[in-house]
Formats: C-alpha cells, sequence, structure tokens
C-alpha cells in the first residue's frame, strides 16, 4: 500500500518520498466526512441527514485536514521504518502545495547519524593517569576539620572579640521606620565573619552581655534589596550571650568530638573518603584523554541541523544550571560571541563523542550487563542512610529517564575501559591534591 523512494542528499541527508494511492485517501475522507454528518446539526437538517454535499461545502477544508492528519500519523513510522533509516533528528515533514492526480503524497527530511570508521585503537597513544592519595592529602583534611569543627562556650562577663559568637536581639530602622526583614531575635552571630552587612559585626566588639549597642551602617550601593540600596541604617541592638571559640586540643579530641574513637579511626576514614575520589579522578583523567585521542584519530563532520538542535539544548542546560545555583542567565551573556563560541565547541565535541563511543560499542560488542546496575544503584544508595536504602532504589527504577541515563554512563565506562586496554598508554601518577589544584585552575 505505502511506497518510500529514498533520495541521498549527502552522507547524513536524506528524502524519504512518501506515496499512498488515492483510495486510501479517499476510505479515510470518507470516513470523516460520515462521522462529521451523524453529529452536525446544521439548520433544516435533522441530526444525521444532513446531505453529503452540504457537508462537504460546509465541512470540506476540516475534512481534509482531519484526513491528512490521520494518513500522517498512520503511515509516518511505517514509511521511517521502511526506508531503513535510523533519524538523528525528528524528521521534517514537507506536504506538496497541490497532490498530484490520483495519490497522496509526503516527504520526510531525514538526518542521520554520520558514519565512521573507526581508526585502530591500537594506535590511539595517550596517559593513563593514577590519581594517588598521600599522607599529606589525609592530613590536609584533618587540618580543614580541625578549623571548622569549633564549639562555642558562653562565658559570663567576658567581652567580645573577633571569632567570639554573640547572640543578639535587633531591629533595623531607616529613617526612624523600622523596615523588613531588619529585625531578629535570639540570632547567633560569629565575630568577624562578614556574615552581616560591612560595619556591623565590628560595633560589637568589646560589648558584653546585658548591653545596649546603637549599631549605625550604611547599607552597600549594590545591595539585593534596591529599596535599603545606600541607605543609613540603625539597629537597636541587645547582646545575649557572648561564647568563646573551642577547638580540639589534638587530633584524638577532634576524633572524639565527630564520633570516632580515636585519631587512628579519622584518619581511615578520611583515607577512605580521599581513596574513593582518587578512583573516580583516575578514571576522569583517562577518560578525558582517551576521549581526546579518539577525536583526534576520527575526522567527522555533524550535520548542521543536528548541531544547532544540541547548541540549543546545551544552553538551555547551561541556563537551568545557572538559575538552580542561583545566578542571573541576561540576554547579554548569551549574545556573547565568546560564550557562543564555548558552547557550539561543546555541543560539537558531545555529539562527535557519541558518535565514536557508539562505534567502539558496535566494533567490540559491548553490552551492558543488569548486575552492573544493581551494583551501581546498591553504590548510589550509600549516599543516604542505611535504613532508606531499599527506599532509594526502588524509587529510582522507577525514574526512567534517570535509569537510561546511569546505563549510558556505565556503558560509557565499558567504552573507554576497552579504548584504555586496547591503546598504547603511559602511566603517570599524581597526588590527589595536584589533581585538585589543576581542577580548580581550570574551573
Amino acid at each position: 500500500m505505502i511506497q518510500t523512494n529514498v533520495k541521498q542528499l549527502s552522507d547524513t541527508e536524506h528524502q524519504v518520498h512518501v506515496t499512498l494511492p488515492q483510495s486510501e485517501y479517499d476510505r479515510v475522507y470518507a470516513e470523516h466526512a460520515s462521522k462529521l454528518g451523524n453529529q452536525a446539526k446544521l439548520p433544516g437538517f435533522r441530526p444525521g441527514k444532513t446531505p453529503a454535499n452540504v457537508i462537504q461545502k460546509q465541512f470540506g477544508s476540516k475534512i481534509h485536514e482531519d484526513t491528512v492528519s490521520e494518513l500522517l500519523q498512520a503511515h509516518y513510522v511505517g514509511a521511517i521504518e521502511s526506508s531503513g533509516l535510523v533519524p538523528a533528528l525528528q524528521p521534517e515533514l514537507k506536504m506538496p502545495a497541490v497532490q498530484p492526480d490520483g495519490e497522496f503524497t509526503f516527504t520526510l527530511d531525514v538526518v542521520t547519524w554520520p558514519k565512521v570508521e573507526l581508526a585502530k585503537l591500537s594506535k590511539l597513544k595517550f596517559d593513563e593517569t593514577t590519581v594517588n592519595v598521600e599522607d599529606a592529602d589525609v592530613d590536609a583534611v584533618v587540618e580543614r576539620l580541625q578549623k571548622s569543627q569549633v564549639k562555642y562556650d558562653v562565658e559570663d562577663g567576658r567581652v567580645a572579640e573577633n571569632g567570639d559568637q554573640v547572640t543578639i536581639d535587633f531591629v533595623g530602622f531607616v529613617d526612624d521606620e523600622p523596615f523588613e526583614g531588619g529585625d531578629g531575635e535570639a540570632h547567633a552571630l560569629v565575630l568577624g565573619s562578614g556574615q552581616f552587612i560591612p560595619g556591623f559585626e565590628e560595633q560589637l566588639l568589646g560589648h558584653k552581655a546585658g548591653e545596649h549597642v546603637v549599631v549605625n551602617v550604611s547599607f552597600p550601593e549594590d545591595y539585593q534589596a534596591a529599596h535599603l540600596a545606600g541607605k543609613e541604617a540603625r539597629f537597636e541592638t541587645d547582646v545575649k550571650s557572648v561564647a568563646k571559640p573551642e577547638t580540639a586540643e589534638d587530633d584524638d579530641a577532634l576524633a572524639k568530638m565527630l564520633g570516632f574513637d580515636d585519631a587512628a579511626a579519622l584518619r581511615a576514614d578520611a583515607q577512605t573518603r580521599l581513596e574513593s575520589e582518587a578512583k573516580e579522578a583516575s578514571f576522569q583523567v583517562t577518560r578525558d584523554a582517551a576521549l581526546d585521542a579518539l577525536l583526534a584519530a576520527n575526522e567527522m563532520t555533524i550535520p548542521g541541523r543536528l548541531l544547532e538542535e544540541e547548541i540549543k539544548n546545551t544552553t538551555q542546560r547551561v541556563m537551568q544550571n545557572m538559575q538552580q545555583q542561583g545566578m542571573e542567565a541576561n540576554d547579554e551573556m548569551f549574545a556573547d560571541e565568546a560564550f557562543k563560541k564555548e558552547v557550539r565547541e561543546r555541543a560539537e565535541r558531545s555529539l562527535k563523542l557519541s558518535v565514536l563511543i557508539q562505534a567502539v560499542r558496535e566494533m567490540a560488542e559491548l553490552e551492558l550487563d543488569e548486575s552492573a546496575v544493581e551494583e551501581e544503584l546498591e553504590l548510589m544508595s550509600k549516599q543516604y542512610p542505611a535504613e532508606q536504602h531499599d527506599q532509594f532504589i526502588a524509587w529510582i527504577k522507577g525514574q526512567q529517564e534517570q535509569m537510561a541515563g546511569i546505563r549510558d554512563r556505565l556503558l560509557e565506562q565499558r567504552c573507554v575501559a576497552h579504548v584504555v586496554a586496547e591503546a598504547k598508554t603511559k602511566a603517570v601518577s599524581k597526588a590527589l591534591s595536584a589533581w585538585q589544584q589543576e581542577r580548580d585552575a581550570q574551573a
């Protein structure tokens, strides 16, 4: 019944011309006309008794549109399947301005993924990096914990110093009128932390619990609340308590503060966590090197329509990430030529790697064992309390999009591991701290 004729315009662009016999169009048209005739209520005719010529004159355009819509829905997928093409994008539908006599036709513009003859993996050369945890890395974690784990002990009569925690009640005034959001009760403030606007914390230095302090400040010109920006303000402040900061005397005390038996247990926990980070870093560094080598060894051109669609999607993801981080995504930034260039390069790289990863998978006949998925879900569940592991796994298994992403990631890992195993790699070791510095410099 359906006939398809494929015309190749380029390696990745095709036209699928679809032809249906006029009888198929007439059959569907008659069904819609009959259905409408039974439902139509026109002056002078009883429902279901309106002559066909009247229905045709009154509703001919709508019947044609409904007929075309049904024919496309019924034969669109079949036309693609019979063409033997695998679209990389939603095919573009084109209808002739006037249908030819004796048949119904439409055309689909189909963009396919570029084909690549994969270069021999054994000829690829790159570094296989192992990121190692050193004693200094563990020392740095303990040192950070030592600085961050601070307890505050209230001392009667203590005069507030920088680093002390004062508990205050306050009410703010602008032009002798209290303003919204300018008051607080029992607010704990560490002096010198910069938590409040400039000048506020400094005026509490030297005061004790029970004292009333009038704090005079100016809101910055660029203050986030526009109605307060640049305004002079007065805060009537009561100091309720002053607490001295206390840190652990040594590593054993720090360990007990954090719930460990002793310093050795604390360091063992830090070692385990850092080794997990180092393992992931080793994979990421080697992965990037392997993919860079794959890209360099395999030339390809991404179809224009496919690239433009990926650029649009990449831009959308950037915007969403910025909004989630509380950053403003303005039109000026997206119009910036350097930004557009970066997005274009990122989108093109992503598409090329998709093609290459798929080529590696097909060449090596790599498949994903479901046991690997279960192991990954079990690992992911460990970020939650033990009693919630099963609940998390049951929930995420119901999230189709996330599960597809997990499977894609695991399959990519298998492909990368295969490339690393086949290529000529040079073993390189790197300290975790050095990797962290490099990563921070690139951010």
